[in-house]
């Protein structure tokens, strides 16, 4: 992913970060605590996406500078009441370029059926068309350039959207229904749309369910770095529990997080202890970086016999060497308090 954000002023800014995506396969020993950095994501960009404009609204006006390759698009035509993908992208990030084949294929899949993908940037005009040459037929889709940072504000800026490659998915009304990175789910939106089995008010529940999970976890987080304890507190991590459970590896990492973090001032054992039993059932006691949270959380609360022989299991079932290092380690600190 690569992050364009504004600063206060909304003077544009440009910079890779790095990030690990939800819906992978779990990564191993050292890379397996995600939430951190998903909540330091959360924490960053909160503001913006609780102001964000909501999914449903009309798509905004195109505004566009040049069009580059494919015909011009006005959304409000009679005649375009079709489904269009609104992509923002830049010639210079690795990650919209990764995304360009697949757009193609999408584009190829869905011609007949009333799709249109557009790809707009903020770049120079002989940069892109230079750009767009050497692609040739892997880039088969319309590809404009934005009068200024109109679209930019109407659209990234409106909807929250700090990062590239950044997907717009416009229905055959005219409305925003899907926002999100090209790659994780807009297939399956689009083939919906097609199909006419996408539920727009679904979609909009989802949303509002995401918003106040980052609601609560700027909340929730922030309250254990200061320290406070108290009913106030353990309600609103209630209430985070609720949305993280059926979620196996969130509910592994921010248990993790609350267990591990030095920041944190109060380790809410409770919450850890619950979002650590809900992944390990949900994953049926099976996969050994759930297990060492579970194991952890255990131990952390005093029940050392429970979390080593849960440990033990974690290590029979670890099949990297550098995941049996990192859980025996712990398993050694367990013992090690155990024959204390």
């Amino acid at each position: 992913m690569v992050v364009r954000t504004a600063d206060f002023l909304g003077k544009a800014k440009k910079w890779d970060r790095h990030t690990l995506p939800l819906g992978q396969d779990w990564p191993t020993s050292n890379m397996k605590r995600t939430f951190l950095v998903l909540l330091g994501a959360v924490l960053a960009f909160a503001v913006s996406s609780l102001n964000a404009a909501n999914i449903g609204s009309q798509a905004p006006k195109l505004q566009i500078e040049h069009w580059v390759k494919g015909k011009p698009v006005d959304l409000a035509k009679a005649d375009e009441k079709k489904i269009h993908i609104i992509e923002f992208w830049a010639t210079w990030c690795g990650p919209c370029r990764d995304s360009i084949p697949h757009l193609t294929k999408l584009q190829e899949k869905y011609k007949g059926k009333g799709l249109t993908i557009i790809g707009i940037t903020d770049e120079p005009k002989a940069t892109v068309e230079r750009f767009v040459r050497r692609q040739d037929k892997q880039m088969e889709y319309t590809v404009a350039i934005e009068k200024g940072d109109a679209m930019s504000q109407s659209y990234m800026r409106a909807y929250g959207q700090t990062g590239i490659p950044a997907t717009f998915v416009v229905d055959q009304k005219d409305r925003i229904v899907w926002v999100g990175h090209p790659k994780n789910g807009l297939d399956d939106v689009i083939d919906r749309l097609v199909k006419g089995t996408f539920n727009l008010e679904e979609e909009i529940a989802n949303e509002k369910a995401q918003i106040r999970l980052q609601q609560l976890s700027v909340e929730y987080w922030e309250r254990l770095v200061e320290g406070r304890k108290g009913a106030e507190t353990r309600k609103i991590g209630d209430e985070l529990l609720s949305l993280v459970k059926d979620n196996a590896e969130v509910s592994c990492n921010i248990a993790w997080a609350v267990l591990t973090d030095d920041a944190v001032k109060f380790r809410d054992l409770d919450f850890a202890h619950a979002a650590a039993k809900a992944a390990y059932d949900l994953t049926d006691g099976n996969h050994p970086q759930i297990i060492d949270t579970y194991a952890l959380s255990l131990f952390e609360s005093g029940k050392v016999g429970e979390a080593i022989k849960l440990q033990k299991k974690a290590l029979s079932l670890a099949r990297d060497q550098q995941e049996k290092v990192q859980l025996q380690k712990s398993l050694d600190r367990f013992e090690a308090k155990d024959g204390e």
